[in-house]
């Protein structure tokens, strides 16, 4: 009976493989051997990046020459106004500059006191314009000095901006001028992003219309772009100081719109 010790036989077996290489090249053997295995491995590993780095399925589709459909679509979106800006200030007109120029200058000390007793904050001052103008006759005479200083107000109550604007209006008196007011929304994200989104709908509606009609079937999103304007102010007249009445001004905010344009590319799918 012949005993056979493991790690003996493997020896036995090392060594054999090590004569059967020194007969077939020795080192030179053991190199083109090594040089195969690696071979392998690399074309297996450029398989394999290969199919990580082919073309997606979704990639095809929307590749040139590919079948798609381009719509474009716009949405709208509505929202209340909160806040409220005047355009608002003095004119004052006196014989010489200098005492138009000291009663137009306490004319507009005293509106803006009037308007921070109204609850507006300084931030929410601005001085936007002044002016000295001369008064010139038909002989082309100067017979006095206009001086006018103008403000733009924010308002972020419009439940008492009526009642501001009035007070505004009586603590100057006929020296009044009110050339406009706007109403704005204070942030216009919200109401853009909704305005967005309905454009996007509205594209995938008509995009689904028009493939079903020729038979096929609407694939992804290749492409969207946009181009959104912010809401438009809506300018309001309000009444002069000739015609106002001592009650507050009544003011209406109504709903300001944003309107956005989308251009979407989606791929087409064959049924």
């Amino acid at each position: 009976m012949t005993t056979t010790v493991p790690g003996r036989t493997a020896r036995r077996g090392h060594d054999a493989a090590r004569a059967w290489l020194d007969g077939h090249g020795g080192m030179a053997g053991r190199r083109r051997v090594g040089a195969a295995v690696a071979m392998v491995a690399l074309a297996a590993g450029a398989a394999a990046c290969g199919t990580a780095a082919g073309t997606s399925p979704v990639q095809a589709r929307c590749a040139s020459g590919a079948p798609q459909i381009t719509v474009v679509a716009s949405g709208q979106a509505s929202a209340t106004p909160d806040i409220l800006t005047i355009d608002i200030g003095v004119t004052v007109s006196d014989p010489t500059a200098s005492s138009a120029l000291s009663d137009a200058n306490d004319q507009a000390a005293t509106l803006t006191d009037s308007l921070k007793a109204s609850g507006v904050t300084p931030a929410d001052i601005q001085s936007t314009d002044f002016s000295i103008t001369p008064d010139v006759n038909l002989a082309g005479t100067i017979t006095g000095y206009q001086v006018s200083n103008t403000l733009l107000v924010t308002l972020h109550d419009l439940s008492g901006a009526g009642n501001a604007i009035d007070a505004a209006a009586a603590s100057v008196g006929n020296a009044i001028r009110i050339n406009g007011l706007a109403f704005a929304v204070s942030t216009t994200r919200s109401v853009d992003g909704r305005a967005r989104a309905n454009a996007v709908k509205t594209a995938a509606a008509h995009a689904r219309v028009m493939t079903a009609a020729a038979g096929e079937s609407l694939g992804g999103i290749c492409s969207i772009s946009d181009s959104t304007t912010s809401p438009a102010q809506y300018s309001v007249g309000v009444p002069n100081a000739a015609s106002a009445s001592s009650a507050a001004v009544p003011l209406e905010p109504g709903t300001q719109q944003a309107s956005a344009q989308v251009t979407v590319v989606y791929s087409i799918v064959a049924t």
